[in-house]
């Protein structure tokens, strides 16, 4: 009992906005990422089909890599097509073609269709049989257009970074981005707001837990910005737009006076307090 009232003390001194990263933390947030599933073949081969993310924005090609290894005879050519989740209905299709390197196919999609959840399905012919490889991607609406960074600040203990946003519709958006500096992650940011106009700007916020005592010296790095569009409604989707994939540099302000104390939260520090009680007694 004991180490669990260290452990929620640990868990709670930090912000929900401001959450400190290791590098494999920092990976598995990183959100529009594509995990290729290899689909095995007869005589210890694979058929594996790659996209460069999973979520595409209307309009934007979608590049399809694909893959065979093995023994098996292949023909030049590979058939893409993509249909809806639901309906299974056909929205387009390409051929991929065989590209300088042996087993290897590669050809685009549009994206120009309604948004939602889709299914690529890639075709091959081996040794005369035709077989399937099915795996799953989404269309996102264009929510807008980043417009990079405002001058960041301090206020109290957090290091605020404004982003600018100019969103297509008004509505209600959450972003969240990764706090670098260099190679080495700080932290995960999150902020949610109501955004009304053409233009808007969401604060980030680095709380004094995650900065202070760091040997921080240069520019700072802000990655991995991901946005949400909340549903205006139950039952309406999530839709998501991305950040730059460079993300944005900063020169932040004279960062000494963040403070590395744990964040104010009255009802958590009641809890901790209870948990190390109980702890004591037992």
């Amino acid at each position: 009992l004991a180490s669990v009232a260290e452990q929620y003390a640990q868990t709670t001194r930090y912000p929900d906005y401001s959450i400190p990263l290791t590098p494999p933390q920092a990976q598995a947030y990183e959100g529009n990422r594509y995990h290729p599933v290899a689909l095995p073949l007869e005589g210890e081969g694979e058929f594996t089909v790659t996209l460069d993310k999973f979520r595409f924005t209307r309009g934007e090609p979608i590049l399809v890599v694909a893959s065979l290894s093995g023994r098996q005879i292949v023909g030049d050519q590979l058939k893409a097509t993509l249909e809806t989740a639901q309906s299974r209905e056909q929205a387009e299709t390409a051929t991929l073609n065989a590209g300088e390197d042996a087993g290897y196919y590669q050809g685009n999609l549009g994206s120009d269709h309604t948004p939602g959840e889709y299914r690529l399905i890639v075709e091959a012919q081996v040794d005369g049989r035709p077989v399937r490889h099915a795996s799953s991607l989404t269309i996102e609406p264009d929510l807008g257009d980043f417009g990079g960074l405002e001058s960041p600040f301090l206020s109290n203990n957090d290091l605020v970074i404004p982003v600018q946003f100019d969103p297509e519709e008004p509505g209600y958006y959450a972003l969240s981005a990764q706090l670098y500096q260099g190679q080495e992650p700080i932290a995960q940011l999150q902020a949610e707001t109501s955004l009304s106009g053409s233009s808007g700007v969401i604060e980030l916020r680095a709380h004094g837990s995650v900065l202070a005592n760091r040997e921080l010296q240069g520019n700072l790095q802000l990655r991995h910005l991901q946005l949400r569009q909340l549903p205006a409604r139950p039952g309406d989707r999530t839709h998501h737009a991305f950040g730059p994939d460079d993300g944005y540099d900063f020169s932040p302000p004279d960062l000494d006076r963040l403070r590395d104390e744990p964040a104010v939260n009255p009802e958590s520090e009641q809890r901790a307090a209870l948990l190390r009680q109980l702890a004591e007694r037992f």
